[in-house]
């Protein structure tokens, strides 16, 4: 059987980024998001092989649907789980919203779990597996009007811990990347005008001891280090990949 990895938020940014990692390493990626037509441009790209999963990671009937459409495969060997889908929205304890707290916890820790636990029982059929979880710089050190986006990583981070040690001795590694300020969608300034753009890019640089911010590659690299074989005695590891952000 042919080895896979399951992506999730795989239509844009790191998610996009981390799927062509994979496959270029001769992984078949499971695409999984809620836009199709971006994540039939990403499958494109994908020259391993790929299969699209669209569905809302809240909609737990659809999630689940699509986690049965991997379990079932008889070509492909699921060795790795990234739980890469997440929201941003920003505000403080004060300014947000209940409902904004909730679609935090929703979309940042709670698909994960729904994600995770449904696939535990595959990787223990198949006697090993490899989950990397991305969190953020904010779940280990957040800043001001974050809070509903710093808890719900830092819960991810914590959960990282708990599950790498059930999961341990089943031979299923558990490991959490925590990337610094990142050229993505989730920014405003990503999808601006390039004067604005590189403008908004030339201010934050400062805020990193490498002087720049991040690229979706770089992390991606990250997470293909952790999920394969190059990583096969860690476990419990939280990772920053952050420009040094994360010591200032």
């Amino acid at each position: 059987m042919k080895k896979a990895v399951l992506v999730t938020g795989a239509s844009s940014g790191i998610g996009a980024a981390t799927a062509m990692e994979f496959s270029q390493n001769g992984y078949f990626v499971f695409l999984m998001g809620r836009n199709r037509e971006r994540l039939e441009q990403i499958a494109i790209k994908c020259r391993a092989g790929a299969s699209i999963l669209s569905c809302d990671l809240t909609d737990v009937a659809a999630v689940e649907k699509r986690l049965e459409e991997i379990k079932s495969h008889k070509l492909y060997k699921l060795e790795a789980l990234i739980n890469n889908a997440g929201i941003y929205e920003p505000g403080g304890t004060t300014e947000s919203t209940i409902e904004s707290w909730q679609r935090h916890f929703e979309v940042n820790i709670l698909a994960p779990v729904r994600i995770t636990k449904s696939l535990i029982p595959y990787f223990l059929e198949h006697q090993g597996g490899s989950i990397v979880n991305i969190s953020s710089t904010l779940g280990l050190k957040p800043t001001a009007q974050t809070a509903g986006y710093s808890a719900s990583k830092a819960a991810l981070i914590n959960w990282t811990y708990s599950l790498a040690l059930e999961l341990g001795p089943s031979k299923i590694r558990v490991n959490c990347i925590c990337p610094g300020l990142v050229d993505t969608p989730i920014h405003s300034f990503h999808s601006q005008p390039d004067d604005i753009r590189n403008k908004a890019l030339s201010s934050l640089a400062g805020m990193q001891p490498l002087g720049r911010i991040g690229t979706s590659s770089e992390i991606a690299k990250s997470i293909y280090f952790l999920a394969s074989e190059n990583s096969a005695w860690t476990t419990g590891a939280i990772l920053s990949v952050d420009g040094g952000i994360n010591i200032t």
